[in-house]
């Protein structure tokens, strides 16, 4: 995700507030998804300085601004990647040439948006959100959205805990019977026609039908607890992919090296080699002359930051040390995600 200063700015200061009024600050979508990994905030660099500079100006007169601070500094821009954008990046983009044109002071955030591919610039200024393609005013859709993907991606790997390890389990059982002798294995054959021969008599006697009774109440109380804040995510989720739809931003048609490698960066989960990043590119040519080309560029680009020997990134850190998540903001904002399911439950009961 990219933002214009004036998102930016309201964002950290909607954070710093709490709605009854109670000092302190609260979780967001947006913080939400930055702080499980849902989320990736990439900002050029004259975009710290403008909200360094005019967040007194955006504060109401009963806003804590020192808590502000504080939050953007640890919260916001710690987890922030800030880039030095280069003038010629997309700048043959018509979504970057009709930017120059009314307001060339945000082009480097509509050059990296359109660079990048596949992100989301959420913004406030209309000369961002007025060219098709480029700034999405609607942000908090977006961000709400990528909060709901957490909850889904929480949900799947819940479900597939116990699936991975029945499946480890059974692995393991059947390499270790491969592995005994003749006669265990001729004793675990012997159990496993047993326990068939148990169950068909259960089915065969009505017990298997008497134990399903009993437990039928208990997954009816299961299902009604847990039933509607997952069916709530997953219309929520529905609803996100079509906001995706609609604010994400497509890169440039024509790109040169630094931008396609600037694209690389963006979605890699680790600083890569030269030689990875000429992989990913698959341009004509054999490896160790394209790798030469890809390690010039990122040599030569302020784009681009090595981080250890070798290993580049996109951007660099903010400079600013991480703070947690306090607990009591997460639990707030757990109880706000689901306040409607919690009434629906009220009503029910």
């Amino acid at each position: 995700m990219i933002t214009d200063s004036g998102m930016l700015m309201g964002e950290v200061l909607q954070s710093s507030r709490r709605p009854d009024g109670s000092p302190g600050g609260r979780i967001t979508s947006l913080l939400w998804a930055l702080h499980r990994g849902g989320a990736v905030l990439i900002l050029p660099r004259h975009i710290l300085v403008e909200v360094e500079r005019d967040l007194p100006r955006r504060a109401r007169d009963t806003d804590d601004i020192e808590l502000a601070y504080r939050r953007l500094r640890a919260l916001y821009m710690s987890r922030a990647q800030v880039v030095d954008v280069p003038p010629d990046w997309g700048s043959r983009d018509p979504r970057v040439q009709a930017l120059a044109k009314r307001h060339p002071v945000d082009l480097p955030i509509a050059q990296l948006a359109v660079t990048i591919g596949g992100c989301f610039l959420l913004a406030e200024d209309p000369d961002l959100c007025d060219i098709p393609g480029l700034g999405f005013s609607a942000w908090l859709q977006v961000t709400h959205a990528a909060a709901n993907e957490i909850e889904v991606e929480s949900y799947a790997v819940a479900v597939s805990i116990p699936i991975n390890f029945a499946e480890l389990t059974t692995g393991a059982a059947s390499r270790r019977i491969m592995a005994v002798s003749p006669g265990t294995k001729l004793a675990c054959g012997i159990a496993a026609a047993v326990m068939m021969v148990g169950a068909f008599w259960l089915f065969k006697s009505g017990k298997a039908s008497r134990l399903l009774d009993r437990a039928r109440p208990v997954i009816r109380e299961i299902g009604r607890i847990y039933g509607p804040p997952l069916l709530e995510t997953l219309q929520r989720h529905n609803q996100g992919r079509l906001v995706y739809a609609q604010a994400v931003v497509t890169r440039a048609a024509a790109q040169t090296l630094g931008e396609r490698i600037a694209r690389v960066l963006a979605y890699a989960h680790e600083p890569v080699l030269a030689g990875g990043i000429a992989r990913e590119l698959e341009t004509p040519g054999n490896l160790k002359d394209r790798t030469q080309l890809v390690r010039a560029e990122l040599q030569s680009c302020g784009a681009f930051t090595e981080v250890t020997r070798g290993r580049w990134v996109r951007g660099r850190p903010s400079g600013y040390e991480a703070a947690p998540r306090p607990l009591e903001e997460v639990a707030d904002y757990l109880a706000r995600v689901h306040k409607d399911t919690r009434r629906a439950w009220g009503e029910e009961n």
